[in-house]
């Protein structure tokens, strides 16, 4: 029996119209899906689940084939020189005058095009009538009606795209010779005319929708970064004090001494008491201690998916492109910082589609600040067992990861040599607001847990076996006692640099410094360093404020090799590569030195820290009030393109 010729499709689409949605669907796949742009960045293939001899290629989100941005440019040549059999082009039904701008470009390439109207359900839930017959004409391609979250019209898509359709439409006669503004305009004008006929909208009855209800309160001036801090605290609630809590307690309290107790009796009559120690206080303390924390990492990353399915993630970066502006960066930076919540690897090879190069490299090296899912659980771990589980505290080791991005970026502007005028221009789209796909939360959960657990038994394996071995031998590689160990002696000797960040608060500053040198293998790994260094417990071993510390320096830290790694390559220069470790030690240790320091001077004379907070007020006050003045005067408030925003 002959077997099917292969076919390729390729998805190709505006950002956020749901590809990748569409191509976990296709292909059972799970890649990232958010109600954002910027989710795709790298071109990627998957086969049919309904049938292996077809080929699915996931592409970025390109607005136009004359592409200005690196993530545009993938899609143009990927079209261009794969020249897939059929371009299954995914159009959001709500905007379609903006995403057929792209189709009327597909229908230049050599591919058969196949136009699937994503989310159709939503327009008809919004009055809006598209009839597909007449769009067939107009265009001279199929169209599809489609729902990716619901799995409504994909088979019949798939089972015209599956038997390899012939190219048979022509494509449309625009004047290619003109100026691409002209090329443009003339394109959207035959759009327009098309949707006269083939779209029928229900008049407005003149009431806001309910994104514009939202956005009139979550995007508010004063109320949009409260609202920020305020839906974040709840999460880590969540994810942390509460549900996750209840149950990290119950695979620390209970699975963890029921191992223990297991292998205790297991070898008890080896006569081995080295060999009980290392898979007790090695490799079960070691790999259970970030184990323990898999429930708050789940629930805390499901939730973060629900933001970004809802739409919400969309807001934050708006209202932070502003503030992100300031310090030299942009809104395709914010991008990359969000990824680099859930790993720094991926957010830092999405830096890629940055077109300045300096904006670039500061992106790099500024994203590694913001708290991934393995700083998560040391997070996790410090706040419950020292810092009483408060959310609060939680949440503001993301607002020093702020505050540390904002202090770097500075830092880095001043010192750039080279400045770009006009910077990066950033273009994003607010969409409407949409309920999350259970399916969808669900399997990021999944992958998350996955991903943790596939760390916990490979590099955190590896990482505690070695840890035990250091701390259970001399350098002449003979038994010794934990003060006399190769880890110990390391220990001491760096500990003193980081003495004045807290670390040996409570005696124990060698431990606390070989964990947070361990963090370099992975993150992870400075919980696991702990668990055997303190056998006994954290509790009684650093004070709060050097606790706090101490996970404020592991945030900001140069990240895991994985992350470095990545930083060297997209960097393209190992000297830029030191350069940005370099940079994050000193930002790393300042800004923990700064806390470390203020904290002990509140503590230890709070009349004079309420002092100096006030000056500091007035001061930022007084500052204020004389530019809000000198911009008063230099504008009498009625010109109509005020440049200074006085009014």
């Amino acid at each position: 029996m002959t077997e099917k010729p292969r076919v390729t499709v390729a998805l190709c689409g505006n950002p956020n119209c749901g590809k990748t949605t569409l191509f976990n669907l296709l292909t059972g796949d799970n890649q990232k899906v958010g109600n954002w742009p910027g989710v795709t960045v790298e071109r990627k293939t998957g086969r049919y689940v309904k049938d292996d001899t077809v080929t699915i290629a996931d592409t970025p989100g390109a607005y136009s084939l004359s592409p200005y941005a690196l993530d545009e440019q993938i899609t143009a040549d990927y079209l261009r020189e794969q020249r897939p059999d059929v371009i299954i082009n995914v159009v959001d039904s709500v905007n379609l005058e903006r995403n057929l701008l792209l189709t009327t470009q597909l229908l230049e390439t050599d591919s058969a095009v196949a136009v699937a109207l994503n989310m159709a359900d939503e327009a008809e839930k919004l009055g809006i009538e598209i009839n597909v017959d007449i769009l067939q004409q107009k265009f001279g391609c199929k169209f599809f009606k489609i729902s990716a979250t619901k799995n409504a019209g994909v088979d019949e898509l798939m089972n015209y795209c599956s038997i390899k359709p012939k190219k048979r439409h022509k494509p449309l006669s625009f004047n290619l010779e003109s100026d691409r503004s002209v090329q443009i305009a003339e394109r959207y004008r035959y759009i327009e005319n098309a949707l006269r006929y083939a779209v029928k909208k229900k008049p407005s009855d003149g009431k806001p929708s309910l994104t514009e209800k939202i956005d009139k309160i979550v995007l508010n001036k004063w109320l949009a970064f409260p609202i920020f801090f305020a839906v974040m605290f709840v999460i880590f609630y969540l994810s942390i004090d509460s549900v996750g809590k209840l149950l990290a307690n119950g695979i620390n309290d209970g699975l963890t001494p029921l191992f223990k107790n297991a292998v205790i009796k297991l070898l008890a009559h080896a006569e081995t008491p080295w060999l009980t120690s290392l898979a007790v206080d090695g490799v079960i303390s070691g790999v259970m201690s970030v184990i323990g924390f898999l429930p708050q990492v789940m629930i805390l990353f499901g939730l973060i998916a629900v933001l970004e399915a809802s739409g919400y993630m969309a807001r934050v970066a708006f209202i932070t492109d502003r503030l992100l502006s300031r310090i030299g960066l942009g809104g395709r930076s914010f991008v990359a910082i969000i990824l680099g919540c859930g790993c720094s690897v991926p957010a830092i090879t999405s830096c890629r589609v940055i077109k300045d190069i300096r904006e670039r490299n500061a992106t790099i090296a500024l994203t590694p600040f913001t708290p991934c899912s393995a700083k998560l659980a040391v997070i996790s771990f410090f706040t419950a067992r020292i810092l009483n589980g408060n959310a609060i505290i939680a949440v503001s080791f993301y607002l020093v990861s702020i505050v540390a991005i904002i202090i770097g970026g500075l830092a880095l502007k001043l010192l750039s040599r080279k400045r770009n005028k006009y910077g990066d221009a950033f273009v994003m789209e607010l969409p409407a607001y949409r309920m999350p796909s259970a399916a969808n939360v669900t399997r990021q959960m999944w992958e998350r847990g996955k991903a943790f657990l596939l760390k916990a038994g490979t590099v955190i394996l590896a990482s505690s076996v070695v840890l035990w071995t250091l701390t259970n031998f001399d350098f002449r590689f003979q038994l010794s006692d934990v003060a006399d160990s190769m880890l110990a002696q390391i220990g001491k000797f760096v500990g003193p640099i980081f003495t004045p960040l807290g670390f040996d608060d409570g005696g124990c500053g060698w431990q606390y410094t070989v964990a947070a040198i361990s963090g370099v293998v992975a993150k992870e790994t400075v919980i696991t360093t702990l668990e055997i260094l303190l056998p006994a417990g954290i509790e009684h071993t650093i004070s709060p404020l050097g606790a706090y510390c101490f996970v404020a320096y592991n945030i900001l830290t140069i990240p895991c090799i994985g992350a470095i790694s990545a930083s060297f390559a997209e960097q393209g220069s190992w000297k830029n590569g030191v350069k940005t470790m370099i940079f994050q030690l000193a930002v790393s240790y300042a800004v923990t030195l700064a806390i470390y320091q203020t904290g002990r001077l509140v503590t230890a004379r709070p009349s004079a820290a309420i002092i100096a907070v006030t000056l500091f007020t007035l001061g930022c006050a007084a500052v204020l009030s004389v530019r809000y003045l000198v911009r008063r005067k230099r504008c009498n408030g009625v010109c109509s393109n005020c440049q200074h925003n006085c009014k």
